[in-house]
């Protein structure tokens, strides 16, 4: 045991450390601790801090290949024994929950309230073993974004740990809540370099009584464009407008009433030429394909924005043969993701994207390659590092993945 070690189980106790593992390419075990409060976390967060280590703060471990590695790491904490649902308002369509649990479960348990279904509408990729503070941190999210949103938008409130070992809040646990700065909308997507988000509350939503899916297939640039433009006029609520290329295809998915998923399916079916609505069977197939694109095949995969009105353009520059394996986009947000044929240049393809008015960001990748987690715009990186020596002004958190 190094001294390290043994400082740490004297601080927490045997029963909270973790086995020793390599971190990325590092030549030594990294000590890792998996606290049982966000108290004890925070004490952990403090001790490395006044000594000056680097943390990186992991959950289900599903996004751990997500944007760049950290440049040092001395310490990890390991969130998954902070994993108690604390509170579910069925009637509020709430729920406040440690970030350690996972998607799956908390799905589990808050659906077997009685006299209640509910869920939260996230479909992240990998997201039954996801933590819930990961989900936040990363900002992952899937098809479902289409009506839904993001993890951003589904946050009512967190509590986070500062560097320096300070608990703090920032929102609350109901739906309407807007006092003071928003805290919450930083850590989103922050990959853990800001602060260790230790609670979260979050918005639920019934699950639908039924569900229609419409395909229209063998679409070229153009046509899509304008069935996506359509679509976005069309007196119809959408759960999903998945546009995948380069197959050409377009999926769109419809929840709600019986009657009412029928009457929107069929307007749908109407705006897009030679469309079909699917049949259970072929439903459930594509429910199981739509899940893995485009995760299932080797290579690096980006994720990507574009204004709506250039999608016809990104989609023309994914063609067939190009950089992009695959591509998986919500259109009716403009928002997706790229997987890229092995050997294809990242740095090109990004350059493209940008021409197109749209910004990409690493989702999976070989992480010591990507670029750090910053905006491109050189104000908003400006106020990025502002914030980043605000709340962790010793780098104590994922030294080198974000602005420094």
């Amino acid at each position: 045991m190094t001294s390290l070690e043994a400082a740490l189980e004297a601080l927490l106790g045997k029963d909270s450390m973790a086995p020793a593992a390599n971190e990325g390419d590092g030549p030594s075990p990294i000590p890792r601790v998996r606290p049982k409060s966000a108290e004890a976390l925070a004490e952990v967060l403090a001790f490395a801090n006044s000594r000056r280590l680097a943390v990186l703060v992991r959950g289900g471990g599903t996004k751990s290949g997500w944007g760049r590695a950290p440049t040092r790491c001395d310490l990890v904490i390991e969130t998954t024994a902070l994993n108690r649902l604390v509170e579910h308002e069925p009637g509020d369509l709430t729920c406040v929950a440690e970030a350690g649990l996972t998607l799956g479960e908390l799905q589990r348990l808050v659906g077997r309230a009685p006299g209640h279904n509910q869920r939260l509408m996230l479909d992240p990729p990998q997201g039954g073993g996801a933590t819930l503070g990961g989900l936040v941190a990363t900002a992952a999210s899937g098809p479902l974004r289409a009506r839904y949103g993001t993890p951003r938008d589904l946050l009512l409130g967190a509590r986070f740990a500062l560097a320096d070992g300070t608990l703090a809040r920032t929102g609350g646990k109901v739906v309407k809540n807007v006092a003071g700065y928003d805290l919450g909308k930083l850590l989103t997507g922050s990959q853990g370099t800001l602060a260790v988000i230790v609670e979260v509350a979050l918005r639920l939503h019934p699950v639908p009584k039924a569900t229609r899916w419409v395909v229209a297939e063998r679409l070229d640039p153009q046509a899509a464009q304008a069935a996506l433009a359509a679509l976005r006029r069309a007196p119809v609520v959408l759960s999903m407008a998945e546009l995948l290329w380069p197959e050409g295809t377009l999926l769109t998915r419809l929840d709600g009433a019986v009657s009412a998923c029928g009457q929107q399916a069929e307007i749908v079916r109407a705006l897009l030429p030679d469309s079909r609505v699917a049949g259970e069977s072929e439903a459930e197939e594509l429910a199981r394909m739509i899940e893995m694109r485009p995760w299932g095949g080797e290579g690096p995969v980006l994720g990507i924005s574009v204004p709506l009105t250039r999608i016809g353009e990104l989609v023309a520059l994914v063609g067939v043969g190009g950089p992009v394996a695959q591509l998986s986009l919500r259109g009716t947000v403009g928002a997706g993701e790229a997987r890229l044929r092995e050997g294809a240049d990242p740095a090109q393809f990004t350059a493209r994207v940008d021409a197109l008015g749209g910004f990409v960001a690493w989702h999976r990748s070989a992480a010591h390659n990507a670029p750090p987690l910053q905006p491109n715009d050189p104000v908003a990186a400006g106020l990025a590092l502002g914030v980043k020596q605000a709340l962790d002004p010793n780098l104590t958190l994922a030294p080198g993945r974000g602005p420094e």
